[in-house]
C-alpha cells in the first residue's frame, strides 16, 4: 500500500512494450461501490481522488446518503476494527452483482485465503452485506455506475499504455511458480494515489491476483494520464506482493527473530508510512528488492545502487542484502528451480545481517545529515486561511524536490498549490487553506537529499488549525 507522498523525482526509463498478451485492466462495480461508501464515511484514504471531475460527480450524487446505515456501519468498523485501506477493496473483490440486482459473496474463494479480506470478522462480513445491498438499491448505484462508463473507458485506454510495458512472463520465470494463478488489474479513481496488492486463494487451488491501481492523474490538456516512470514499478510491485508475501509467511519462523530486531531500528519511520510490523517490513523489502531486479534486468541503464540507496533511506535497510541474495538465486537457477527452494538462503541472509555495524555506520552518517526548521510550529492555531506559504530552511545545500505526507493525527492534508526553491537551502511550499479547519502534514526528512548525498534526518509532523 502507498500513502500520499509528493515526491518530485523519478528514474528516467526508456520504456518498451512486450510482444505478449496483457492482463485485463478494468473498473469493478463493487470496488467503486465500497470505495464510495468509505468516501462518504469520511475515510481519509478514500478522499484523495486526483480526478476532480469524478470526485465531484460522486460527492454531488451521493452526499444525501451520508447517514445511510451502511455508511454509519463503515464509520464504526473503521473506528472499532481498523477496517481501512486494502481491507475495503478486498471485501469488494469477494462480491458479485447478480443480474444487476443483488450483491452476494462469490463462492469461488477459499475461506481464509485472503489476509486483507480476513481483517473483517465473519460477523462483520455478514452484517455489512444487507445494508450494502440496501444502499445499492436506494441510491440506484447501478444506473449511476453505468453512466460513468465513458469516463471509465477513457481511463482504461490511458492505462493500456502502461499495461503493454509490463513483462508478465517475468513473474513465473523469476519466482519459478508454475501456472495456477489468475491475473487481473482493477482500476479505481477513488483510491486516489494509493495502490493495493490484493490476492486471494480459490477453491480450485489457484490464486487470483487482483491489484487495485489508483494514481491516475489529469494531464495539462485534461486527458487521463498514468506517469510511466512511477506507475510501471507500482504495477510490478503489486504483483510481486502475491509471491513475496506467501513465501515470507511460509518461512517466517526461520527469520522472524532477526526481522523483529531490525524492524525496531526503523519502526518510527516505517510505521509513519503504514508499514507497522516486522512481517510487513519484510514483505515490502522482498518486493522492493524483486522490483529492483526486474528493473535492472529490463533496463540496463538503471543504476541499481541508486535504487537500493533510495529504499534504504525509505527505512528498508535489508534491501541491499536481499538484492545480493536474489542475484545469487538468478546465477544458480540450476540449483534452485523456484524461489521457494531458495528461501532458506533468504532467511540466512536476514539472520546474518550485521545490525550492530549498521547502527554504528548510521550514527556516523547521521552527523552528515542536514537539519531543518519549519516556519509553522506543530500545534499552531489561528493560521490565516487562503494561500499560505510554509518555509522550510535547511542547514546544507539541498537537491531541489519536495516530500510531504499527511500527519498521523488524521487531520486534513492541506490543498497543495505548488513549491519553489528561492535558494538551495530554502524551500517554500504553498497551500490553500480553508477557515476553521484542522490540518496536518509530515515533512519526510529522510526523503530530502543534500547535494553531498545525505538527507535531512528525522521526519517532523506539523498539525495546525486555521482561524474563522
Amino acid at each position: 500500500m502507498k500513502k500520499l507522498t509528493v515526491i518530485f523525482c523519478s528514474i528516467l526509463l526508456s520504456l518498451s512494450s512486450f510482444a505478449q498478451s496483457t492482463i485485463p485492466a478494468h473498473f469493478d462495480e463493487c470496488v467503486e461501490l465500497m470505495s464510495t461508501v468509505w468516501r462518504l464515511s469520511g475515510a481519509r484514504e478514500y478522499n484523495l481522488c486526483k480526478v476532480p471531475k469524478y470526485a465531484q460527480e460522486v460527492d454531488d450524487y451521493f452526499s444525501p446518503f451520508k447517514e445511510h446505515p451502511v455508511v454509519e456501519l463503515a464509520r464504526r468498523y473503521q473506528h472499532d476494527a481498523g477496517i481501512a485501506y486494502d481491507a475495503v477493496v478486498a471485501y469488494a473483490l469477494h462480491l458479485n452483482v447478480i443480474d444487476d440486482a443483488e450483491i452476494m459473496f462469490d463462492d469461488k474463494f477459499l475461506k481464509g485465503g485472503d489476509d486483507s479480506f480476513d481483517r473483517w470478522s465473519d460477523e462483520q462480513k455478514k452484517d455489512f452485506l444487507k445494508p450494502l445491498n440496501d444502499f445499492y438499491h436506494t441510491t440506484n448505484f447501478h444506473e449511476w455506475y453505468l453512466k460513468q462508463q465513458e469516463l471509465f473507458n477513457d481511463v482504461e485506454r490511458a492505462f493500456s499504455d502502461i499495461n503493454k510495458k509490463v513483462d508478465y512472463d517475468w513473474f513465473k520465470k523469476f519466482y519459478g511458480m508454475e501456472g495456477g494463478s489468475q491475473f487481473r488489474i482493477v482500476l479505481s479513481l477513488l483510491v486516489g494515489p494509493n495502490n493495493y496488492g490484493c490476492s486471494a486463494k480459490l477453491k480450485n487451488g489457484s490464486d487470483m491476483l487482483s491489484p487495485v491501481i489508483g494514481c491516475c492523474e489529469l494531464a495539462e490538456n485534461g486527458d487521463f494520464y498514468y506517469e510511466p516512470n512511477s506507475v510501471l514499478p507500482i504495477v510490478i510491485h503489486e504483483f510481486c506482493h502475491h509471491y513475496c508475501n506467501s513465501l515470507n509467511a511460509k518461512y517466517w519462523s526461520k527469520m522472524s527473530q532477526s526481522a523483529e530486531k531490525i524492524f525496531k531500528v526503523k519502526a518510527e519511520q516505517l510505521t509513519q508510512s503504514a508499514y507497522g510490523n516486522a512481517m510487513i517490513m519484510m514483505n515490502e523489502t522482498f518486493v522492493r528488492a524483486s522490483v529492483i531486479r526486474y528493473m535492472t534486468a529490463h533496463y540496463p541503464q538503471v543504476h541499481e545502487n541508486a535504487l537500493v540507496k533510495e529504499e534504504e533511506k525509505n527505512g528498508f535497510i535489508l534491501t541491499r542484502t536481499l538484492c545480493e541474495a536474489l542475484k545469487q538465486y538468478e546465477q544458480q537457477r540450476g540449483s534452485y528451480a523456484t524461489m521457494a527452494d531458495f528461501m532458506p538462503t533468504i532467511a540466512k541472509a536476514v539472520n546474518d545481517f550485521d545490525l550492530k555495524n549498521y547502527i554504528k555506520e548510521e550514527k556516523k552518517a547521521a552527523k552528515l545529515d542536514a537539519t531543518y526548521k519549519v516556519s509553522i510550529k506543530n500545534g499552531a492555531k489561528n493560521i490565516p486561511s487562503g494561500t499560505y506559504t510554509v518555509i522550510i530552511k535547511f542547514s546544507k545545500p539541498m537537491v531541489e524536490g519536495i516530500s510531504l505526507n499527511p500527519s498521523s493525527s488524521g487531520a486534513e492534508f492541506p490543498k497543495f498549490q505548488g513549491y519553489s526553491w528561492p535558494n538551495d537551502k530554502t524551500l517554500e511550499v504553498r497551500f490553500l487553506l480553508k477557515p476553521s479547519t484542522q490540518y496536518g502534514f509530515t515533512v519526510l526528512g529522510s526523503f530530502f537529499k543534500t547535494k553531498d548525498g545525505h538527507n535531512a534526518g528525522k521526519n517532523k509532523e506539523i498539525n495546525f488549525s486555521t482561524g474563522k
